[in-house]
């Protein structure tokens, strides 16, 4: 190999506008994606600087520092709808097909300005703000992917975790086959009820990271896996898959107390405590710190017999009428796109209030942690499900 071929081409730099014959390679569409990636990766695919092609979509001089490389898992390109067609052009796609695929296109997201326009904004340093990294077998290596408020999730393909934490990584699970088979059982679950189902795997989910702050259940296979990982040193950052089993088959454990406290107002708490202790060969779940989290569960989903789904609908939707308010329904269909009812922080302290809600003090159900959204006391309008 020559000194000219050797390592990656560096992009061209030129002054010359952009013109759609400079972008003969079309990256495929990846739904989720967020704008900066898709931006960034069809500038790599063609061999040009990211600014050129921001250049390209704006009218008039860019800010300072835009014509820097795109950094798409601390940053997000914000576009003006005149921006999206000079896009759409210039990409040879479809605006819908592009708004349909990048979230950041969505009109609610666009720049609310007359001419074309290109804003570098940098995401939010909160919990489940910043994009979560694609996985690289399924996907392109380099893609990053809108979070929408989630902090992890399983890949499809069952070998790899998505986490946002930490401007992103992935967690390859190959090593540790019961991930995979976590995942095909939650999806099992999810078919039989609905987003029901992916509401108390997060639901068992929370309860499980309590269980792995807290050294509880099943402290030492956990730090197996990690080992099997080799996350030795950053363990926390392990965590949420490690955890993955065990929130899978708590879940299970979880829909029975469901179907139960619907069909009597008489069940015995204890005595399902009782039963999840058995399960994970934990006695201290009935009396002990360990069942700590399951009273907050149990809490919010308090026995209500003679509940009645409205007539006429779906058993999905049936299901999905049981859980608390606390739930809102996800915007789509997937492992733990769901919220979980119990709104303690994987990270923060999980037995103290690390800031009051302004609207309810911290006495709401959602706000007992970190105000939260959805807080009962805050204005109909400004409520965020």
């Amino acid at each position: 190999m020559t000194q000219g071929t050797k390592g990656t081409p560096k992009p061209r730099t030129t002054s010359k506008p952009l013109k759609k014959t400079d972008l003969p390679i079309r990256v495929p569409m990846i739904h989720g994606e967020t704008t900066a990636s898709y931006l960034a990766r069809t500038a790599a695919a063609n061999g040009i600087e990211a600014g050129r092609l921001l250049k390209a979509l704006h009218q008039g001089r860019l800010p300072g520092g835009t014509f820097a490389a795109v950094r798409p898992h601390l940053q997000e390109a914000r576009l003006s709808p005149k921006a999206v067609a000079r896009l759409a052009a210039l990409v040879e796609r479809d605006e819908d097909q592009l708004r349909r695929a990048l979230p950041g296109l969505h009109p609610d997201h666009l720049l609310s300005t007359a001419g074309a326009q290109v804003h570098i904004t940098s995401w939010p340093d909160a919990v489940g703000e910043g994009p979560l990294k694609a996985c690289p077998l399924c996907l392109e290596d380099g893609a990053w992917l809108v979070a929408d408020g989630h902090r992890w999730r399983p890949c499809t393909c069952g070998r790899r975790w998505q986490c946002g934490d930490d401007h992103g990584y992935l967690i390859d699970t190959t090593p540790l086959p019961e991930i995979g088979r976590a995942l095909r059982d939650h999806r099992a679950f999810d078919h039989k009820l609905g987003p029901a189902g992916d509401a108390l795997v997060a639901d068992a989910h929370q309860v499980t990271l309590w269980w792995w702050v807290s050294r509880q259940v099943a402290h030492e296979q956990w730090r197996e896996r990690e080992d099997a990982l080799g996350f030795t040193r950053h363990r926390r950052r392990a965590a949420p898959a490690v955890v993955y089993p065990e929130a899978v088959r708590l879940a299970a454990a979880m829909n029975d107390w469901e179907t139960r406290r619907t069909t009597s107002s008489k069940v015995s708490a204890r005595d399902w405590l009782a039963t999840v202790a058995d399960r994970f060969k934990t006695p201290g779940i009935v009396d002990g710190r360990e069942g700590e989290p399951l009273t907050y569960w149990l809490g919010l989903h308090a026995p209500k017999a003679g509940h009645r789904a409205p007539r006429g609908t779906k058993k999905p939707e049936r299901r999905w009428s049981l859980l608390p308010d606390l739930h809102h329904r996800p915007a789509e269909a997937g492992p733990l796109r769901s919220n979980s009812c119990l709104r303690w922080v994987y990270g923060l302290p999980l037995t103290s209030v690390t800031e009051l809600c302004p609207h309810c003090a911290g006495h709401a159900p959602t706000c007992r942690w970190v105000p939260s959204s959805d807080c009962p006391e805050r204005p109909t309008g400004d409520q965020h499900p």
